[in-house]
């Protein structure tokens, strides 16, 4: 018979009976009923389209402004962009949300300048290239740190497009935002160094540039964005304000009651440290000087590197169609900021790798010679050769300054070789610079060259001047002309600046140039002929003829100008107050001559027509009060000049206060 233990085990587990044991909790019964239960909701999601915005700002688009901030962290690259182009929308319908929400859009799409996407990316720059730069700078300055972290951020980035894309955004911050991103100089100095310095090998190995593997492109950009930035930062070391910054600022003009005062000043000497005040402390310009000097150190392997690269586009018989020129043009755009940054008068002897670089330059100098082609490299060559003989002249004034102590130390680096070359080519930069005036040597009978005279003019004065040089290129020519003078000998340093003079003298009259011409050779008469001189490195004794007749022709200058010119008449009005109240230029038979070429300025007596006046009466006040101090200051006035200052002045409601007071102060009243 089968057996059945198996059914009665399971016939015993039906009614099994459950055994208490003390401690253990008692389980439900079997027949109890469980009452617990769950609920679960249905939440619809409110559709944006029909809630009523009537009283809220919204787009084209019917969308709010945390609508879009909302959308800017979505997962969707399409949605993003979407939503920068509704921000786009959004402020230029009403452009009031920049001065009440600048904030939250910030913050809000900053974080896209690192968005993977390079579509979002190019959104985002569009959209702040024209919403920032209608925000005032002091607007920006709160938020200036928020976007120099992600840009940072992005620069360090390990895609390159991302990269390229944020110096693209620093551009856009140094333009709009200046002197809050100059703030950031370590930081943003520090990525440019990462992104284009040159790393040495760990085996002391000739080193390779971490940008070998970038595009021509995208190192052009990075190199170019470098500049923009090194312009800013170094701001307060450089910019003057005025295009004679390297000839030092102007004097300004004593009050008449207070001519031997001494300036309204609480510690006027405190400087000087003659009571043994404590030294003042860093300057702004004296630590952007310390971080020039690193940034020189840093990044000059690099410079020299795609300068030894780029720079075989002037062996060629043509200029390259390819990116070189720009790249070389770079590389001596970013080396000038930073040498005149930290190295203001001179390149020292020490700084080996500057003298070097100029070595390699001159092997192709000029730059691009005979090159004829389109006007924009034309410009950029100009400008490239212009900064060589600015180095050539720094590198001359470094080995003038050293003197024999100098000589002595640098013994072992053959110095004197180094002081031959850098007069050799100082002297070859200081022809170029005459040629580039369109200034040539006058040519003796026998068709040699013209020995300088007295007066150091060597060059011809009829010869005419460069047409093509614009306002900036000739102040760059300017700056190298006076270094180059400072450091050569006495003959050649009355060569360039009698060519200075011829060029501003010959200068077309409705040129911009005209007036900054003027100013040079007034600066350079104030410090050699002023009555206290002003400078002393320079004998301007040779030029007194060339300066002299300069001065006399003021007057017919004037009268020239007219209206035509009003830099260049206000610049010519007070080179004539200068040159009669401040110096002793003019003896007491030249300032005779300039009162009697004075009169035709006011008015000349015409049988025929009567009195006819000058252009006197058509100047500014200022330039009619300058005029009048110049013949004020005069020991005395002619009776010719006399009469006719008072036929231009007599209309007392067509002339300033100030200036009928000069004229009753001339006429003796």
């Amino acid at each position: 018979m089968p057996k059945t233990t198996k059914k009665k085990q399971k016939k015993a587990e039906d009614f099994k009976k459950v055994k208490l044991k003390v401690g253990k909790k008692v389980g439900p019964a079997a027949n109890a009923t469980d009452t617990s239960f769950t609920a679960k909701s249905i939440v619809m999601g409110g559709q944006s389209i029909m809630a009523d915005k009537s009283a809220a700002v919204t787009n084209s688009r019917n969308m709010t402004l945390k609508e879009l901030v909302g959308r800017l962290r979505h997962y969707s690259a399409p949605v993003r962009k979407e939503a920068v182009g509704g921000l786009g929308d959004l402020v230029g319908m009403h452009p009031a949300l920049l001065r009440t929400d600048l904030g939250a859009i910030i913050e809000g799409s900053v974080r896209l300048v690192v968005d993977n996407e390079p579509a979002v990316r190019r959104a985002l720059l569009r959209l702040y290239t024209s919403m920032l730069r209608t925000v005032a700078e002091r607007d920006l300055a709160p938020f200036a740190p928020l976007m120099v972290v992600f840009t940072c951020s992005g620069m360090t980035h390990i895609l390159e497009d991302i990269r390229s894309d944020a110096v693209r955004f620093l551009d856009l911050l140094a333009d709009v935002a200046p002197a809050a991103v100059a703030q950031h100089s370590a930081t943003i100095l520090r990525n440019f160094f990462g992104l284009l310095e040159t790393q040495a090998a760990g085996d002391g190995s000739s080193g390779t540039a971490r940008t070998a593997l970038l595009s021509q492109g995208t190192r052009l950009g990075i190199m170019q964005s470098c500049h923009n930035y090194l312009a800013v930062y170094t701001r307060p070391a450089l910019a003057t304000g005025d295009a004679l910054w390297f000839m030092g600022a102007d004097a300004p003009l004593p009050p008449p009651a207070a001519e031997f005062l001494y300036a309204d000043a609480a510690a006027p000497f405190a400087a000087l440290g003659l009571f043994g005040e404590p030294s003042a402390a860093p300057t702004e310009a004296a630590a952007v000087r310390a971080q020039s000097t690193e940034a020189l150190a840093r990044l000059f392997p690099f410079l020299l590197a795609t300068w030894m690269e780029a720079s075989t586009v002037f062996a060629a018989n043509a200029l390259a169609a390819d990116r070189s020129l720009d790249l070389c043009a770079l590389v001596l755009q970013i080396l000038q900021t930073l040498w005149r940054t930290a190295h203001a008068d001179a390149v020292p002897p020490a700084a080996r790798d500057l003298v070097g670089f100029l070595r390699r330059c001159m092997v192709h100098f000029p730059l691009g010679d005979g090159y004829a082609g389109s006007a924009q490299a034309e410009e950029a060559l100009l400008a490239m050769n212009i900064r060589v003989c600015e180095l050539a002249a720094l590198v001359q004034l470094g080995h003038v300054g050293a003197g024999e102590a100098g000589a002595k130390a640098a013994a072992a680096a053959d110095a004197d070789a180094d002081a031959a070359d850098a007069a050799r080519w100082a002297r070859r930069a200081g022809r170029y610079v005459l040629q580039t005036m369109g200034l040539r040597a006058r040519k003796a009978k026998d068709g040699g060259e013209a020995s300088s005279d007295a007066s150091g003019a060597l060059l011809a004065q009829e010869a005419a001047p460069n047409a093509h040089l614009s306002p900036d290129a000739f102040a760059q020519l300017l700056a190298a002309l006076w270094r180059l003078a400072l450091g050569a000998d006495q003959a050649s340093a009355a060569r360039l600046l009698a060519g200075a003079t011829l060029y501003a003298r010959a200068c077309p009259l409705a040129s911009a140039s005209k007036a900054l011409g003027i100013r040079f050779v007034a600066r350079a008469v104030e410090m050699h002929w002023a009555r206290v001189p002003v400078h002393g490195a320079l004998n301007l004794a040779p030029l007194h003829g060339v300066v002299a007749d300069w001065a006399l022709a003021l007057p017919k200058l004037l009268w020239q100008l007219r209206d035509r010119n009003a830099p260049a008449t206000a610049a010519a009005a007070s080179a004539l107050r200068l040159v009669c109240q401040r110096t002793r230029l003019l003896d007491a038979a030249a300032v005779a001559a300039l009162q009697a070429s004075l009169v035709p300025l006011f008015c000349v007596a015409v049988p025929a027509k009567g009195v006819v006046f000058g252009p006197f009466r058509a100047y500014a006040p200022a330039q009619q009060r300058a005029v009048l101090e110049a013949i004020a200051s005069c020991p005395a006035r002619p009776a010719r000049l006399a009469a006719a200052v008072r036929a231009c002045t007599v209309d007392a409601a067509a002339a300033d206060a100030r200036v009928r007071v000069l004229a009753a102060e001339i006429l003796g009243a």
